[in-house]
């Protein structure tokens, strides 16, 4: 097939005008949030437009706006939305895409939100109206909603549409829930008739049928949702004081239909990446063989999710979301090996690519292409040797059922192929078939259920608060930033009290919500404060265990301890409370918090501009700092990088904090994490104008209050990442005497003074290195006699030099190391030798030449050898080895070798 047909209508116009359409209407143009949601615990990836707006439909949080437009990077890579087997298959499943979409809250509602609609996809994109479908919700008796008649009326009274074309429809495809609970609402959605068979009216079909039937010939372009309901947790529905408007189009959709494609995948997102995988394998896409075009799409839809994903911050692994991006890694690569011929890693070389087909609208691609390259070179260069692994268990476990006398693999072990190597079920049956063998559907099924259970509880993130008690909740006034004591103490109001589980150690816990806050929320790496919040009559104390937000929202833990339901009644809604943070130990997390950005300025002022922030841990006990670094960091290095942070902390500059506009932070230079989400109002925190970065945590006064600042640790923890931990203050101080008492003791033990410890240590090498030396000379000797002990046992038999001998003088090394000389003995040579190592009974066995003509094998002897010694053995047909752990068997065991040896060479 050749490139897609130029189109006026190119991805970047398509972008910009849906976005221009609104910012025309006074909607506020916020850039995508990142694809894995940072501070939304219910989520792994971000997987519609909505979910960085989730907190202001549940109330808990606000904006400066009240009218939004975006184009949101979205993943699908699991559950309801999408089966990930289904990638690749057809035109238009996508793991990873674009989600164009406009907001209102609490501002327009239905009449401009179809209006708007219309005019975009009619006025500015000359849609033909006669092919355009909308649903509207035609009702649900059990909730006792009547169907959305003033939808349908707006359709059909504010738009040119044919009335005919308006069809009601039921609740599962046009009424919209945001989970079990919380905001909803009736919905319309924009179909498009795309022709095909049947779309002429004289043919007599009826298209009105298929319009949400599933079928390609109508697709969804528009789904537009009007937020007026919540339902609560008897399942009622009420309706909203304040309604919102939510809209979602798919990007790469709408993109085909404008540039005249049926397929999703002929577009210009896509065609350069096609191109590209041309120029590696020398493939094409679209010549007919349809495996191939699989193939095509899976690489370039896979390489695109995890581009973007890498971009963000996230990174290959085994659990969550690193393990959705691990899965695709490796579908991709193994259909390039499997279908494209690609033996080397070549998925990498896609990133450039995607990045300048997405670089424009997501900045972040292309500020990162040699770092994701780098982590996806990486994956695919370990799946080789994983790869090739998983073929070797799948021939294990076919021999063994081929020894058992059957024909069908068992289900778990073939699903184990799948789960931990990658391998996808029809091809695991295209192996057993090859082998005249089957798989059991039945144990698969099984195995796969049982995978999928424990990775949704692996994967399920926790929520503080269900979305109904977070519904209508003020968000909290924090006053942590304050500068004066209401920055850690204070008296409030009690807004919620629910209970909150047991705890590790099994002690009762609560869930508090108070008005206002001084104690800071996890967020950004730094752990939520610690404290008490306590009755203002001083009837109850609670200690505060941790600290997190939702939304707008601040969850104070707190253990109950002993307290009853009548002491609990003090704390209750409404209550005054007086909540007081752990002081010294925030005083502790805010210098190593303030040092961490030291360190990242540090850490670029050494490696280059390049080091990027991916990951930290900020707590009163250290931090840890995770960045990007292709290559290792030396000891001076690292040192450099020290002394560089205590320098300015010795110069005890002033730290400064700002509120600017987001932009303009930007503008002048003061680094973002890649991958955070930020407000258009940003703190800017600025140590002595050395270090300038976004952030909302809390830190020290001056760079002085940070104390003594020791690097622990260095190390990498991922291709292209690594890992410094640290401590700051009184820890730094009693790391450096830990050190000192080290240091010492090592000292004392060597007998040397500490400062002489390096001369005295390398004293020591030097005379370790020379006894192992004449070690090695001593033991050459013991071999050469051990040798000359095992020639002179040999035999000629008929022309073959022979020997079965039992020489319990030598170990396990010994035989190793004794091997390649028995085989200069003679080219036609069968020999067995046994040794002992303790309690165990290592063997070695050489065939060549004549007695492997007579159909003597090395390696089958050893086998069945080990059967005998209760053990294992193996090898090749000449040399062979192996080890058993029965010596009473020994005598049995030569006699099973002589007997053999007699059949091949004396029969």
């Amino acid at each position: 097939m050749p490139p897609p047909p130029e189109s006026e209508y190119s991805s970047a116009r398509v972008r910009r005008e849906f976005i221009e359409h609104f910012t025309r209407k006074d909607h506020r143009e916020v850039p995508s949030g990142p694809v894995f949601p940072q501070d939304d615990p219910t989520l792994l990836f971000t997987n519609a437009g909505m979910n960085q707006f989730k907190d202001v439909f549940l109330g808990t949080g606000t904006r400066d706006y009240v009218r939004a437009v975006d184009t949101q990077k979205c993943i699908r890579a699991s559950g309801k939305h999408n089966d990930l087997e289904d990638v690749g298959r057809d035109s238009y499943h996508h793991t990873f895409f674009e989600m164009l979409g406009n907001w209102s809250f609490g501002d327009y509602f239905k009449e401009e939100a179809i209006v708007w609609a219309w005019e975009l996809l009619t006025g500015v994109w000359k849609l033909p109206k006669d092919r355009l479908w909308v649903t509207v919700f035609g009702g649900d008796a059990e909730d006792g909603t009547g169907p959305d008649e003033e939808a349908e009326r707006i359709w059909r009274e504010r738009t040119d549409i044919d009335p005919a074309h308006v069809l009601r429809c039921d609740k599962a495809d046009n009424f919209w829930e945001m989970g079990a609970t919380g905001p909803c609402g009736p919905c319309s959605e924009i179909h498009i008739d795309r022709g095909g068979p049947g779309s002429d009216p004289a043919d007599g079909a009826d298209p009105a049928i298929g319009v949400n039937a599933g079928n390609e010939r109508f697709i969804e372009l528009w789904n537009l949702v009007f937020m007026e309901f919540k339902r609560q947790e008897d399942g009622k529905l009420v309706e909203l004081a304040v309604k919102s408007i939510d809209t979602g189009m798919g990007f790469e959709r709408i993109l085909a239909v404008l540039q005249g494609q049926n397929s999703n995948y002929d577009t210009d997102l896509f065609a350069p990446i096609f191109a590209r995988i041309t120029e590696l394998t020398g493939e094409r896409y679209g010549g007919g063989d349809e495996e191939t075009d699989v193939a095509f799409r899976v690489c370039a839809d896979h390489v695109r999710a995890v581009s973007v994903a890498v971009a963000d911050g996230a990174l290959p692994s085994n659990e969550g979301r690193g393990y959705v991006l691990r899965r695709l890694i490796r579908r991709a690569s193994r259909f390039g090996r499997q279908r494209l011929g690609v033996e080397e890693p070549f998925l990498h070389a896609l990133v450039p690519t995607v990045a300048e087909i997405l670089g424009e609208a997501f900045p972040e691609l292309r500020q990162r292409v040699e770092h994701v390259q780098l982590i996806v070179k990486s994956e695919e260069e370990s799946f080789r040797k994983t790869l090739d692994r998983g073929l070797g268990l799948f021939e294990k476990v076919a021999e063994r059922v081929a020894g058992e006398h059957s024909d069908v693999i068992p289900g778990e072990s073939a699903f184990e192929l799948y789960a931990t190597y990658g391998f996808p079920r029809d091809l695991v049956e295209l192996m057993a078939r090859e082998r005249g063998m089957s798989v059991d559907e039945q144990g698969w099924d099984a195995a796969e259920a049982a995978h999928r259970a424990v990775s949704k509880s692996e994967g399920m993130f926790k929520q503080a608060l269900s979305a109904d008690e977070l519904t209508g909740l003020q968000p909290t006034i924090s006053t942590y930033h304050e500068a004066d004591e209401r920055n850690h103490e204070l008296e409030t109001e009690v807004l919620l009290l629910a209970e909150g589980g047991d705890t590790e150690d099994g002690r009762r816990s609560v869930r508090i919500v108070l008005r206002e806050s001084p104690f800071y929320a996890e967020s950004g790496g730094q752990v939520g404060d610690t404290g008490v919040i306590e009755a203002a009559d001083g009837s109850l104390t609670l200690p505060v265990t941790d600290t997190q937000r939702m939304g707008g929202i601040v969850i104070h833990t707190a253990d109950l301890g002993g307290a009853g339901p009548d002491a609990l009644a003090a704390l209750g809604p409404g209550a005054r409370v007086r909540a007081r943070v752990d002081t010294d130990r925030r005083d502790r997390t805010r210098r190593h918090h303030t040092a961490t950005h030291l360190l990242h300025k540090a850490l670029r002022v050494v490696l280059g501009d390049h080091v990027a922030q991916q990951g930290s841990y900020v707590g009163p006990d250290r931090l840890r700092f995770d960045f990007s670094q292709p290559k290792g960091v030396t000891q001076a290095e690292l040192e450099r990088v020290e002394a560089i942070v205590s320098e300015r902390v010795f110069a005890n500059a002033p730290v400064v904090t700002t509120i600017e506009d987001l932009d303009e932070a930007r503008a002048r230079g003061v680094v973002a994490m890649f991958g955070e989400k930020y407000d258009q109002r940003v703190r800017v925190l600025d140590v002595g104008g050395w270090s300038i970065e976004l952030c909302g945590g809390t830190h020290v006064g001056a760079a002085g209050d940070i104390g003594p600042f020791v690097i622990l640790s260095e190390r990498a923890i991922s291709a292209g990442v690594r890992r410094i931990e640290a401590v700051t203050g009184r820890a730094a101080v009693d790391e450096i005497q830990r050190q000192r008492r080290i240091l010492r003791a090592a000292a004392q033990g060597l007998k040397t003074a500490p400062d002489e410890l390096p001369a005295r240590i390398d004293q020591l090498q030097k005379q370790l290195k020379a006894a192992r030396k004449e070690q090695r000379a001593s033991a050459g000797a013991d071999l050469a006699a051990s040798f000359q002990k095992v020639k002179a046992g040999l035999a000629d038999r008929g022309g073959t030099l022979t020997g079965v001998l039992d020489c319990p003088e030598l170990d396990a090394k010994t035989l190793r190391e004794m091997g390649e000389r028995l085989k200069s003995l003679s080219p036609d040579l069968a020999v067995a030798v046994f040794g002992r190592d303790g309690d165990r009974v290592p063997f070695l066995i050489v065939c060549q030449g004549a007695a492997q003509a007579k159909g003597l094998r090395a390696g089958a002897l050893a086998k069945g050898i080990a059967g005998l010694l209760g053990g294992g053995g193996g090898g090749r047909p000449d040399l062979a080895q192996g080890q058993g752990t029965k010596p009473e068997a020994i005598p049995a065991a030569l006699e099973c070798v002589e007997r053999e040896l007699a059949l091949a060479l004396d029969g």
